[in-house]
């Protein structure tokens, strides 16, 4: 079964094209691994399904690369032209929409994205219990895309509450390597390949998996070097152990090779983010104003302890905890209980000094990799306790009993994720806006500039109009990050109590059209109703 899962057949492939091993030997081995990897990636991608484009985080981090790529008039939108924080990625998405010019591809990367998880953590358990018979494999993968799919999380959610809906694969504070949209956060799997990679003793490999995540989204940073911390410790003790190595001198020296591999590789996106803290037109006061906001206002959810501990996150942490102690590998105890106690010390000094600059580090952010790594090895532990086929041939339980149940679990999983995604279409489509927004997308100027309740998120993509500010998509730039609180003032203000009054005020922020719910029926001297439906008016501000 290890020959058909894919990560060592991109490197068969690779070493039979440069003549390292012969061509014609490893060439069919490697195709079948390749192929055997797009077909559990799209198998995979369905369980746990994507949603349509664009929503959620999508409208935050595809604007600037749809911008770049001439898409409505969204150049013209003042968000898009505030620092980015994920460069890399809206290079991808520009390069995606503009050259390529396939929207459908963002749902390919995504999928392939969803097989490297899948097979990373298929790996880790290969390395804790034998697979390799039947009955065990196909109950590990129906567990496994069991607590992945949308029917578990729907499950959860309904009886348990939102705040559980990830609490089996997602980290603490409510992030999380996945979710249903393609956004700079999933390239976070990447970290987690960096660990099996780890495992392998890949340690280069692993070094530059690590990197990845962290130049697609420089918040990673801080959980790459934790892992990094744990990878280091590991291999010390492995070369300093070995016969070959016996003298210290030996481990240290390739500890330092890694070491400034990683400084070199890290350093670009170091700098970056330093440079929204640190520049010149920025004091103290303003990047702790724009700090706090973002802390109070915008991300508490993600970014104080004292709103996003809960019993989910105290499910979380028993979670890894148990596999620490369950698991059979002593090097990967390591390697995961480093990061795991230096990211628990940096949640404790956050929780006690109320530090925002520690605090929008995310030291928890880790746990997005180890809640995931600690689930699949309880799983691993959970079926090693089915006796294999060799030891009872004639067993019915093993030889159709069981693989007949859980390849029925993972069919009603796949059915589920199609019903799911099928049904988040038709919900895309009968959004109440929707009208509104399709006429928006049809008539919009390049001087226009739309006001709209600062909760109707997918109005700038869907209509490729600029919008004066809503409240899921912000900068991070402590300057950006304040103007986008008085931005939102004003419309808040506004939109609490609608008056002509306010109309002067908001012209002279430059808005030409205002969104406005049907039943509040405003009429004004210098609104003109341009559209009108069941729901919602558009008005324009005339002089």
């Amino acid at each position: 079964m290890r020959e058909s899962f894919p990560i060592e057949g991109f490197y068969v492939l690779l070493k039979s094209r440069f003549g390292v091993i012969p061509y014609p030997v490893r060439r069919h081995q490697g195709i079948r691994s390749l192929f055997s990897f797009l077909l559990w990636s799209a198998l995979f991608s369905v369980v746990y399904t994507q949603s349509p484009l664009y929503t959620s985080n999508q409208n935050t981090y595809f604007l600037h690369g749809l911008a770049c790529a001439e898409v409505g008039y969204l150049r013209q939108d003042w968000l898009a032209n505030t620092r980015d924080l994920t460069p890399l990625f809206s290079a991808l998405v520009c390069l995606t929409r503009r050259w390529l010019g396939f929207e459908g591809l963002f749902y390919g990367y995504y999928t392939l994205i969803l097989g490297l998880y899948f097979v990373s953590l298929y790996q880790l358990a290969q390395q804790e219990v034998d697979l390799s018979s039947r009955a065990r494999r196909l109950a590990f993968l129906a567990l496994f895309f069991l607590l992945h799919s949308a029917g578990w999380r729907f499950a959860l959610s309904r009886t348990l509450g939102n705040e559980w809906t990830y609490a089996f694969e997602g980290g603490l504070a409510n992030q999380r390597l996945l979710g249903n949209v393609f956004q700079p956060s999933v390239f976070g799997v990447f970290l987690l390949s960096a660990v099996t990679l780890a495992t392998q003793q890949r340690i280069t490999l692993s070094i530059l998996s690590l990197a990845i995540a962290f130049w697609f989204h420089p918040t990673y940073l801080l959980p790459a070097t934790l892992l990094y911390c744990g990878i280091v410790a590991e291999n010390f003790l492995r070369l300093y152990r070995s016969r070959e190595n016996s003298s210290p001198r030996n481990a240290i020296s390739q500890i330092s090779t890694w070491s400034i591999l990683f400084l070199l590789l890290a350093l670009p996106t170091a700098l970056y983010a330093l440079s929204f803290s640190f520049s010149p037109e920025l004091s103290p006061d303003l990047a702790e104003r724009g700090r706090t906001l973002l802390f109070k206002v915008r991300i508490p959810h993600h970014a104080d302890p004292t709103v996003w501990f809960n019993p989910p996150a105290l499910f979380q942490l028993g979670l890894m905890v148990a596999a620490l102690i369950l698991t059979r590998q002593r090097g990967l105890r390591r390697l995961v209980g480093i990061p795991l106690m230096l990211s628990a010390i940096g949640t404790f000094l956050v929780l006690f000094t109320q530090d925002t600059s520690l605090a929008l580090l995310f030291p928890w952010r880790v746990t997005t990799v180890l809640v995931p790594l600690s689930l699949t090895l309880l799983l691993g532990r959970l079926v090693d306790l089915l006796p294999s086929e060799t030891q009872y041939p004639d067993s019915p339980w093993l030889v159709w009993i069981i693989p007949s149940t859980c390849t029925g679990l993972i069919a009603s999983a796949l059915l589920v994720g199609w019903m799911r995604m099928s049904l988040d279409l038709q919900r895309q489509r009968n959004q109440p806006e929707r009208p509104l927004m399709e006429f928006v997308a049809k008539h919009k100027q390049p001087q226009d500039l739309y006001l709209i309740p600062v909760k109707m998120q997918d109005f700038r993509l869907a209509t490729g109009a600029p919008v004066f500010v809503d409240f899921k998509s912000t900068p991070y730039h402590p300057i950006e990050v304040v103007e986008w609180h008085r931005r939102i003032q004003i419309a808040s203000d506004f939109y609490q109590a609608p008056s002509c009054e306010k109309i002067p005020s908001l012209a002279r922020e430059g808005i030409t059209h205002v969104v406005l719910q049907a039943a509040l029926s405003l009429r004004c001297p210098n609104l003109h109703t341009i559209y009108s439906d069941a729901k919602y008016e558009l008005l324009r501000i005339t002089p």
